[in-house]
């Protein structure tokens, strides 16, 4: 299945992870949780980071996402560990569910099979399969409706997100046409520019997601930062004009009065120095709308990006070297 297909079915994928949520069989112990560590990368660890963001204000305990090989030192039989590897055999994941199984853990899997799948089952360790043979990144759906299944098993939060996501599902499919015209017409604005995405902080997820999408569907260079944060440090770069730089700055209507009033400020000083300045409205009833809005945008975005270069999205030679060669070096 080519890209376009893959990023048009996502609010098809949204409906198909809640239905694997349902029939996932998961088990373990629901006495008292501390802490949440979500452990992925790249496309397999984005999802703890929208996770952690969407539930901000509904759980009491925080979330840690890990994107590395060494799990978090705190964590003991209270925290609550997921291993998330799209293709099971993510070697950073691995080297953490090793970990957490030396301290006598049992982390929660969530996998299309490979190596990962091997350890769940030989370690009685619970496992929610995802379909598998696609790119990790345009399987955002599956992997993030899993989190909250696990959550609620765990008593962490209450069944409320199925509805929403269901509404997001509706409302992607409704939106579609529009976001893909504007995904397209802004891309060949920005084709063959270095990309900067700004967003409030607890949007931060979105550009996060941005980023990965542009580098691995656009293969271009992009960064990204959040306000308050920004405004304490980056703005000071914005002195000279630099035609090579596309400036992207996420809105939202329900952004912290004083950031909305750091947005504009900002956007004003970046825009005596580039005419590559533009914004880009979320729309939505509610955060979960929001989010995920931004997202689909910025996945059709990407997409039209590589297309404007007559570049292939679904190519990463380049990764797979780096995954060869380091198969090839001994521990």
């Amino acid at each position: 299945m080519e890209m376009f297909e893959l990023i048009k079915k996502f609010p098809d994928q949204l409906l198909e992870a809640l239905a694997i949520g349902e029939k996932a069989n998961i088990t373990g112990n629901k006495s008292s949780i501390k802490n949440i560590v979500v452990s992925g990368l790249g496309g397999s660890g984005i999802g703890g980071s929208l996770l952690a963001e969407l539930l901000r204000e509904d759980l009491s305990v925080p979330v840690i996402v890990n994107k590395g090989y060494s799990l978090p030192a705190f964590i003991d039989s209270s925290s609550l560990i997921i291993l998330c590897s799209y293709s099971g055999n993510t070697e950073e994941t691995l080297s953490c569910a090793s970990q957490a199984l030396s301290k006598g853990l049992k982390p929660v899997c969530i996998t299309s099979g490979g190596k990962l799948e091997e350890i769940a089952v030989k370690n009685n360790l619970s496992i929610i399969k995802i379909p598998g043979g696609f790119p990790p990144r345009a399987c955002l759906g599956y992997a993030v409706v899993q989190l909250f299944y696990v959550l609620h098993y765990y008593g962490l939060i209450d069944d409320k997100f199925k509805e929403q996501i269901k509404n997001v599902a509706a409302f992607l499919k409704e939106q579609q046409p529009q976001l893909m015209k504007d995904a397209e017409f802004l891309a060949g604005k920005l084709t063959k520019k270095l990309i900067i995405a700004y967003a409030e902080d607890k949007y931060e997820s979105t550009a996060l997601r941005l980023k990965q999408q542009i580098n691995e569907n656009g293969k271009m260079h992009c960064w990204y930062n959040v306000l308050p944060e920004l405004n304490h440090n980056e703005l000071l770069g914005w002195r000279e004009a630099d035609r090579a730089l596309g400036i992207l700055i996420f809105t939202t209507d329900d952004a912290y009065p004083r950031n909305t009033h750091r947005a504009n400020f900002t956007k004003s000083v970046i825009e005596k120095v580039s005419s590559n300045v533009f914004e880009i409205n979320a729309q939505g009833k509610n955060l979960f709308e929001k989010h995920f809005h931004l997202i689909h945008w910025g996945d059709w975005f990407s997409y039209y990006l590589a297309i404007k270069q007559g570049l292939d999205p679904m190519e990463i030679e380049v990764l797979n070297r780096l995954k060869g060669h380091m198969a090839s070096i001994a521990d």
